[in-house]
């Protein structure tokens, strides 16, 4: 409906209970035409008898069902684009563009709070500002075919006048743009936020330019969470800074999920993203090919930054002088869990990952992670730690050969007693000596290290044994039957899903990435406690984590989110239409994407 929207509503909802226990009613709109937008409700979902709870505890929990998939069905078939106020169901106006409106920004000024902007497929010249406004603004067609194209004197987008998480840009290409000027520096090219907290989902910003945050540029400000889900930060070029993203002065912090951050550049630091004194939090992101002249292929986490990567890929990013993938300093700190961080060059210090962070307070936290293929000309090909005081600890993760050359795998330049902590890792290849650490420096336990005797770590329980990767040249750094490192990892450690004691390494035994889709909780089948578990893991803090995001990837989209409850809850009581494979039988994953398994499919 276009341009009409409830001032009034022309009847109050009324709500009667049919026959199956379902609320159904009728929303009439539009006072002038006396439209009536719905009456019929989509068929209530009829959920087999009985059911079998495993834990009875998270019966409550089954609200969450009816919280985000029946509402948002039932809301869909009602084509709400709805907000409440004073207990009434408001209908936003839907603008088109340029059926209404000739231009996006001529749409905006006509827009007030919960409209929907909706633009054809096209080419639109112009920069955009959401001027506080809380609306939608969202292709028709994707970004592949609708492009807003700035110019060099400033963001392409803006949001700068206190939105909320209600104003939502989806589905657009983002190019061209130079950034504001402020104080003799332009910053966010392609979008620049400041004192708002958006979301962007579905776009590509690519091929913009700025002197910080070539990208994306986050001044602070906000007061919830800055989201960006699915979005392409590409081919962007930053003269100092955060060639991809720069995020400065937001403890608050963003968040991205399912994101790309690619090839971008900085002249100085931080190819892809440079966060400086904020909170970062990226969930199956790609971090691949980025570079920098100076310091940082990948990301640079600065000032007491606080940042968590989870099931993440950072690959193949450069830099001329120091760190690769990722550079941890002045006091910021950082937790990767279930990454991969492999082929970054890091000039001559910290290929994959170096740490600085200068704060012993704090520590540095790798679990489950996978490193191969970096390299250093000096130190620390696949992880270096500076002669600033730190706390790191290694737990379960697998350091494979570095890139070919006499550099150590691991270096610790610093004597300070137990800044590094290796807690049933695997540690294989790089020069003479793959662990270089200084004398007090490094305590390793229940790990399999490549040249241990010869080392200068404090060990208990490790061992210096061929682990019996399964294809190093390609990658894949699972171990075979027999190797030493199955059930060799600290016994204190929760044990693996089969229930046998922990392995050292991240990937156990060949076969430990294959699972079932949707089976959640690892029961060797999907049922209702599956998609119980995926929605409390989204929605009640506190709940049990989820061991193989494979597995919960219902959809097979390469992100756990909303849609995979609603994909297991179509299956088992709507459609039947079989889910993705794996989903029969056990299997690996046909898609290649950032998620993993480190589970051995029951």
């Amino acid at each position: 409906m276009s341009l009409s929207r409830l001032s009034e509503p022309l009847i109050e909802p009324n709500y009667s209970t049919n026959t199956r226990g379902r609320q159904s009613g009728v929303i009439c709109i539009d006072s002038e035409r006396r439209t009536l937008l719905s009456t019929i409700i989509p068929n209530p979902i009829i959920i087999p008898n009985p059911i079998i709870i495993p834990n009875p505890t998270i019966i409550p929990k089954l609200w969450l069902i009816f919280i985000v998939w029946i509402l948002p069905v039932w809301s869909d078939s009602l084509g709400l684009y709805s907000q409440t106020q004073g207990g009434s169901w408001l209908q936003g106006a839907e603008i088109q563009v340029p059926l209404d409106a000739s231009t996006i920004n001529a749409a905006i000024a006509l827009a007030v709070d919960g409209d929907e902007i909706v633009v054809s497929p096209g080419s639109w010249n112009e920069a955009i500002d959401f001027a506080g406004k809380q609306i939608l603004i969202r292709s028709a067609a994707g970004p592949e075919v609708t492009i807003i194209s700035g110019t060099l004197d400033n963001p392409v987008v803006r949001f700068t006048s206190g939105e909320s998480a209600l104003a939502h840009l989806d589905g657009f290409t983002i190019r061209g743009g130079g950034g504001v000027l402020i104080n003799g520096v332009r910053k966010g090219g392609g979008i620049y936020i400041i004192d708002s907290s958006p979301r962007i989902s579905n776009c590509i910003v690519m091929e913009n330019q700025a002197t910080i945050g070539a990208g994306i540029a986050i001044d602070g400000g906000n007061v919830t969470t800055i989201e960006l889900d699915q979005v392409e930060v590409s081919q962007n070029q930053a003269i100092d800074a955060g060639g991809g993203i720069a995020v400065t002065g937001s403890s608050v912090g963003i968040s991205l999920v399912d994101c790309l951050i690619l090839q971008n550049h900085a002249d100085i630091v931080a190819g892809a993203i440079y966060c400086e004194s904020s909170n970062l939090q990226l969930q199956s992101c790609l971090l691949n090919e980025n570079n920098t002249d100076l310091l940082a292929g990948g990301v640079w986490l600065y000032q007491d930054s606080d940042a968590t990567f989870l099931d993440c890929e950072i690959a193949q990013n450069v830099t001329a002088v120091t760190g690769g993938g990722l550079v941890v300093s002045d006091f910021s700190r950082v937790t990767l869990d279930h990454c991969r961080i492999h082929d970054n060059v890091g000039g001559a210090n910290g290929g994959g990952v170096l740490i600085d962070s200068g704060d012993g307070t704090e520590t540095q936290e790798l679990f489950f992670c996978v490193f191969y293929g970096n390299s250093a000309t000096a130190s620390g090909a696949n992880l270096g730690v500076s002669l600033n005081v730190a706390s790191v600890l290694l737990e379960r993760c697998t350091f494979g050969p570095p890139a070919a050359g006499l550099v150590a795998n691991i270096t610790v330049n610093n004597s300070i007693p137990n800044i590094l902590t290796i807690d049933s890792c695997i540690i294989v290849g790089g020069g003479p000596q793959p662990v270089q650490v200084l004398p007090g420096s490094t305590n390793a336990f229940f790990s399999c290290i490549e040249g241990l005797a010869t080392s200068s770590l404090y060990s208990f329980d490790c061992i210096d044994e061929d682990p019996l990767f399964v294809d190093v040249s390609a990658g894949n750094l699972a171990l075979e039957p027999g190797s030493p490192c199955i059930n060799g990892g600290n016994p204190a450690l929760p044990v693996d899903p089969d229930g046998s004691a922990p392995d050292m390494g991240a990937l156990g035994p060949e076969g430990s990435g294959s699972f079932r889709r949707g089976d959640v909780d690892a029961s060797s089948s999907t049922n209702l406690a599956d998609a119980i578990q995926l929605l409390a893991l989204l929605f009640i803090p506190g709940s049990a984590q989820i061991d193989c995001m494979d597995a919960a990837d219902a959809n097979d989209d390469g992100s756990v989110n909303i849609t995979d409850g609603i994909k297991i809850l179509d299956y088992l009581f709507v459609s039947g239409i079989p889910l993705p494979a794996p989903s029969a039988a056990c299997g690996e994953d046909p898609t290649d994407d950032a998620i993993t398994c480190g589970l051995i499919c029951p």
